[in-house]
């Protein structure tokens, strides 16, 4: 019988994580090859999409929950990371727009539509994210 041990502990608490990470980075490609190889609707890809963005969201909000800053293993300043909550919505908009752009071409109402979407809830879901953070640091520091 094995011992529990701190060392064994953490290596299975690693390949777990890789194993996650694998998962849901494969998914997102299928998704994307679906949607853009295959032509896929957003209602034929449904399933798909559903178990990524949940899993999206329990990762997001645990490691919220559990302090961990928003970037990440990167440590970056108050200030640095307020650019990065703003950075990475403007590129998912304008990696959204390039999408549409894609798929339908130039109109201009779409792309419009698809950047400020993608970047306004992005940027929610990042203020959120700050949010959930500063209840956990009034809390617990």
């Amino acid at each position: 019988m094995m011992k529990k041990d701190e060392r064994v502990i953490a290596d299975v608490n690693i390949a777990k994580s890789v194993g996650y990470m694998v998962f849901w980075i494969g998914i997102f490609i299928v998704l994307l090859y679906r949607w853009f190889m295959l032509e896929q609707t957003f209602l034929e890809t449904f399933d798909f999409f559903f178990i990524w963005f949940v899993a999206s969201l329990v990762q997001f909000f645990t490691l919220a929950l559990k302090g961990i800053p928003i970037t990440y293993p990167i440590s970056m300043s108050s200030k640095e990371q307020y650019y990065y909550v703003f950075i990475v919505p403007l590129l998912t908009g304008v990696l959204t727009s390039a999408a549409v752009i894609l798929k339908v071409g130039i109109d201009l109402q779409r792309i419009i539509l698809g950047f400020v979407v993608s970047f306004v809830t992005t940027i929610l879901l990042f203020l959120l994210y700050r949010v959930v953070l500063s209840i956990w640091e009034k809390r617990n520091i």
